[in-house]
């Protein structure tokens, strides 16, 4: 069962149970007062102790009792039934409803609430043959006159498992539409957390791996040091997902302490004693806070810099300021990655923003901000299920009141025509409460609401009911012939059961008093006071709980929408779990032969960042991961964009390139753009002098060739589906690689 129908099924225990022990209670205990029984002794002990039964049966179904309590509860029942030869007021006629048919009448109605339908179809005519038996014993004379109450009583029961299924099949339908929303959600979701990753990943190398071995590669560093070394194992960490953090909290402040003390500046930092945030914001701010004290050290030409922690509002902010040379950030090239991606997409991505600001001859500062939270948001699960429940509520009431218009009140209308003058209005009444049954019904299958005909149309139903009264004759008001006394109020609830309670209750109400209104000016009535109270209670009871059920569904709707998105949050995060586990291992065996070991070496010490092949190697893995920092699949031509970020930073080490491309291009997929762009990576990153980089395509293929001296001539394997080749020539050195397209 989907969360609707687990919320439906418990509220519908714990509501059924302990409204039926409240009405049996309003009905019983008031009667020892009201009326006389015949053995009024006797009476006193039945009630106290069908009372105490429902108290017990209400706490033991609550808490899980098994079978036994229904089993028990069908007997006290049925042997209440029994006793009515003692409970029965004297001076109580056919036409009237004692407590007994009060309290049986409630417990059927509650049943299918929480028994099941086999305990349900075996409950409903036992209990009901055994209320028939005790009438008969308590009115021998005329208790074939009392057989339309056992009727109803069967038809109540029946109705009210209509009700039940109906709500129930729509909590059913509400769960699926949930469930389908939850596959695409959890689809987008794991896309998402793929990109997310996979940018994260990116990101974390350009703060750690990259910039340690461009550094070593553009000889920053010239001999062993002890910061580098340090740097080169937590590099391996990250690589390794050592740092990957957790859920729950941290210490923001204690973790860039810990951060700025693995930078080679003096850093002053300026901050609260603690700041508790949640983790994956404080490793987002820690490692934006990494890559600005890096870029401190690469470009600002200054051994210092400040941190400044602080609150604004319900963001915490983190500035990193320096005094160094400053730089014109309108004139960055679009295809560096370390301000425009590397910072500004990770704060991003947590839900933050980043700024830079500088200038030249100024400094620049880095401002950083994480919210600390987020509304719940439930999207439309909520409204979804609410309205499948009310759209169940809705079905389930229009068969209830058609169901007691044609199969109950309509015969009670043929077989007493003596009762009604004049017989024309009691026909008008009951066919204009057809009619607005039929308009609901109308407006359920066309899937549109009454909106604002509600009031209209209920002042139609006070008018039709008011009807109804006033043409019974005044000694058959609220008996059998009065068939519009209590059902003119489920065609209120036909327009009610998307207003509040109290609305709905003030509603109804108003109905029945205008009703008794009118059965008192009349001076007469089939029925004794206290009878009328009975069969008002058992009614009233009965629409009332109906709106009740429609608030407490709303309110059931919010709750399943939270259990739902809960669970679906807990698939969802199995299913990145797992999907991430694969991706980061085949990007850690994609760096495991390659920047690994290089790390492992100036981690360890056994490769001195001094030597001329080192650097060289250095200098091709950061030219390398410069070329993946650049992959943007929404850029117009992606091989040119990589290929222009690789130039770029071979200019910058003082490499001069010509580049050229000519012809038009057919689509290169990610995989075969790596490929074809590694052999041209490496030259940039050990050639010396100038290099030419010629791209040359044509609809069916495209080859990227470089033209240099002193090129690494050591290739990448070829495979079918890019070929790669090297001519040398003396000191020059042409390599090229070429992809076709497969037709």
């Amino acid at each position: 069962m989907g969360s609707a129908e687990r919320g439906l099924v418990h509220l519908g225990l714990h509501y059924a149970v302990w409204v039926r022990a409240v009405v049996v209670a309003m009905a019983s205990l008031p009667s020892l007062v009201m009326e006389t029984e015949l053995s009024p002794g006797l009476a006193v002990v039945i009630v106290v102790a069908l009372n105490s039964w429902n108290v017990t049966y209400a706490i033991c179904m609550t808490r899980g009792g098994g079978r036994w309590p229904v089993v028990v509860d069908v007997l006290v029942v049925c042997a209440i039934g029994l006793t009515q030869a003692w409970t029965t007021p004297i001076g109580s006629g056919p036409e009237g409803t004692t407590w007994v048919r009060v309290a049986s009448a409630v417990i059927l109605v509650a049943y299918p609430w929480h028994i099941g339908v086999r305990a349900l179809a075996a409950a409903i005519p036992v209990i009901t043959a055994a209320h028939l038996v005790g009438t008969a014993l308590a009115m021998p004379d005329h208790w074939l006159t009392a057989a339309p109450i056992h009727l109803w009583m069967l038809m109540e029961a029946t109705l009210s498992g209509w009700l039940y299924l109906l709500v129930r099949r729509s909590a059913q339908t509400a769960d699926q539409h949930v469930a389908r929303g939850e596959r695409l959600r959890r689809q987008a979701a794991v896309a998402e957390a793929r990109r997310t990753d996979e940018s994260e990943h990116l990101a974390a190398l350009h703060d750690t791996a990259s910039a340690t071995l461009l550094m070593v590669g553009a000889g920053v560093v010239h001999e062993k040091q002890p910061w580098l070394a340090e740097q080169s194992s937590r590099d391996l960490e990250v690589i390794r997902g050592r740092s990957v953090v957790s859920g729950g909290d941290v210490d923001l402040v204690g973790m860039l302490r810990d951060t700025v003390t693995r930078t080679p500046l003096t850093v002053h930092v300026t901050a609260p004693g603690e700041l508790v945030v949640p983790t994956v914001e404080a490793a987002a701010l820690c490692h934006g806070t990494r890559e600005a004290l890096t870029n401190v050290v690469r470009h600002a030409g200054t051994d210092s810099a400040e941190v400044i922690v602080s609150r604004d509002g319900d963001d915490v902010v983190v500035e990193v300021v320096d005094a160094g040379l400053g730089f014109d950030p309108e004139r960055i090239s679009r295809h560096r990655y370390g301000v425009t991606r590397s910072l500004v997409e990770r704060m991003r991505r947590t839900g933050g923003s980043a700024e830079v600001t500088s200038s030249p001859g100024c400094g620049t500062r880095v401002r950083m901000a994480c919210p600390l939270g987020a509304p719940e948001d439930l999207g439309g699960d909520a409204e979804n299920i609410a309205a499948r429940f009310l759209r169940g509520l809705q079905w389930a009431a229009v068969v209830m009141n058609l169901v007691i218009l044609c199969l109950l009140d309509l015969p009670k209308l043929l077989t007493h025509p003596d009762a009604y003058r004049p017989m024309a209005a009691q026909f008008a009444s009951w066919g204009g409460f057809v009619v607005l049954t039929l308009v609901v019904l109308v407006a359920l299958r066309r899937g549109r609401s009454i909106g604002r005909w509600r009031w209209p149309l209920i002042a139609v139903v006070f008018g039709l009911s008011v009807l109804g009264t006033a043409s019974v004759r005044p000694e058959d008001l609220l008996g059998f012939a009065h068939w519009s006394e209590g059902d003119a109020g489920w065609t209120l609830v036909l327009f009610l059961l998307d207003c509040r309670l109290l609305v709905f209750a003030v509603t109804l109400i108003a109905q029945y008093v205008v009703t008794f209104v009118q059965v008192g000016l009349a001076g007469d009535a089939a029925i004794t006071f206290a009878d009328s109270v009975n069969a008002t209670t058992l009614i009233i009871s009965y629409q009332l709980s109906v709106g009740v059920i429609s608030v407490v569904l709303r309110a059931l709707a919010v709750s399943s929408a939270r259990v739902a998105r809960e669970e679906e949050q807990l698939r969802t995060s199995e299913e990145v779990a797992r999907q991430l586990h694969r991706d980061r291992k085949d990007r850690y065996a994609d760096l495991e032969t390659t920047t690994v070991p290089l790390l492992s070496g100036l981690a360890s010490g056994t490769l001195d960042p001094g030597d001329d092949s080192v650097r060289r190697r250095c200098s091709v893995e950061a030219a390398k991961m410069r070329r993946l920092f650049a992959e943007d699949a929404s850029v117009p031509d992606p091989l040119l964009h990589e290929l222009r970020a690789c130039i770029e930073l071979a200019e910058r080490q003082g490499l001069s390139v010509r580049f050229a491309a000519t012809g038009k291009r057919p689509e290169i997929p990610k995989d075969v753009r790596r490929k074809l762009t590694e052999p041209a990576v490496t030259a940039l990153a050990t050639a010396t002098g100038t290099v030419r980089l010629t791209v040359a395509g044509t609809e069916d293929a495209v080859t990227v060739s470089v033209i240099g001296e002193a090129l690494e001539p050591a290739l990448p394997h070829s495979d079918v589906d890019v070929a790669t080749s090297a001519v040398v020539d003396g000191d020059r050195v042409w390599i090229e690689a070429t992809w076709e397209v497969r037709r």
